[in-house]
């Protein structure tokens, strides 16, 4: 479910956030390594739910004129095609 996919790159984000702030340690290694865990993440969700989660970014992405274009951008940053 895309809900499942959503909590758990959530609550990596989260866990790598208080890690690096805790730690002290190279934030710029942590950022670069939880963003590719959390495409990992996302590269296992179905057709279905990759567009699912494209049309939620988009409603996102309204809601937030400010940072539509990055909203947007995401599913390419994070390499989800609407084919796998």
């Amino acid at each position: 479910m895309l809900v499942d996919h959503l909590t758990t790159a959530l609550v990596t984000a989260m866990v790598a956030l208080v890690e690096s702030v805790e730690s002290g340690r190279d934030v710029e290694r942590i950022a670069l390594n939880t963003l590719e865990e959390i495409a990992y993440l996302f590269g296992e969700m179905s057709s279905d739910e990759r567009q699912e989660f494209r049309d939620l970014l988009e409603r996102v992405a309204a809601a937030e004129p400010e940072r539509a274009d990055f909203i947007r951008s995401l599913p390419g940053s994070l390499g989800l095609n609407l084919e796998s």
